[in-house]
């Protein structure tokens, strides 16, 4: 079992902002676990972080469309380390239509909201454990076209919005964080979500009609996966991001996001919501 070593896991790390988060928790003297859906699309990238990083960078399998891969991912990790520094939920995608998870929840919601969720609950006791350890989770402004219904949050009371239901998972994103910094109080346990920016990565590989169409097209106005993943690395490393707990970010400042994203009851709810359907 490995000791003494910083250890981080970033989910959704084989590309883009992931990709980008890996080289640079590698590259403060992380030991780095980067997280893929499979060896197909990850050992690219791990080839090219060891390249560069040598075995400080290592790769784990967990496909978040099935939930149960987050324990076998939790006992891959345990037999190995001991420690877990910093935990990047990270991975996450907008679906174009509506598929369900191997649980039978809706995709994008499944992916980008339980996946995150449970995530975190598999993995906190080992974060309590650690000392000075920190919770980053990636959300966005598009959390700002969420039309968030606490009561449907499957999507199958209202017609299927690609764009609609990625916004509702990125709000969910920052209510969980709001809600997880509140029960982690007195823990020491540092947690944050930001918006990484519009990024050219293969995001909207899997959405449909128009945005598949005319997202290319955007490509020549968006930033870069480094730039995208530098407020992640901020709150994962900085002085600054510890002086508070619970906070959405942009740019590496601190950013209040919309009215829902500030709703503590609803926060609150949805968490509870969160796991009973876990539970289920």
């Amino acid at each position: 079992m490995a000791m003494a070593e910083r250890v981080c896991i970033v989910s959704g790390g084989n590309s883009g902002i992931g990709f980008e988060l890996c080289r640079g928790m590698a590259a403060a003297g992380f030991h780095v676990v980067m997280v893929s859906r499979g060896a197909q699309r990850g050992q690219p990238a791990l080839d090219k972080l060891q390249a560069e990083f040598g075995d400080s960078v290592e790769m784990m399998l967990c496909d978040m469309s099935d939930l149960s891969n987050i324990a076998k991912l939790h006992a891959e990790f345990t037999a190995k380390f001991d420690r877990l520094d910093i935990l990047l939920n990270n991975a996450g995608a907008m679906w174009g239509k509506h598929e369900k998870t191997a649980q039978g929840h809706e995709m994008t919601f499944g992916v980008n909201h339980l996946g995150y969720f449970l995530m975190t609950q598999t993995f906190l006791p080992l974060l309590k454990s650690t000392e000075n350890s920190r919770i980053v989770n990636t959300a966005s402004e598009a959390h700002k076209m969420a039309r968030l219904k606490l009561n449907d949050l499957n999507r199958e009371k209202k017609r299927y919005s690609q764009w609609n239901t990625y916004g509702n998972s990125k709000l969910c994103n920052i209510l969980f964080t709001r809600e997880l910094a509140r029960k982690l109080e007195g823990t020491g346990i540092i947690t944050h979500c930001f918006h990484p920016g519009v990024v050219k990565t293969r995001f909207g590989e899997e959405a449909s009609g128009p945005i598949r169409i005319f997202w290319p097209l955007f490509r020549p106005f968006m930033v870069n996966s480094k730039r995208g993943a530098s407020t992640g690395l901020h709150l994962a490393l900085s002085e600054d991001a510890a002086t508070t707990t619970g906070e959405y970010w942009s740019r590496s400042k601190r950013n209040r996001g919309n009215r829902h994203a500030r709703n503590d009851d609803n926060a609150t709810r949805l968490w509870e919501i969160t796991e009973e359907m876990l539970n289920e």
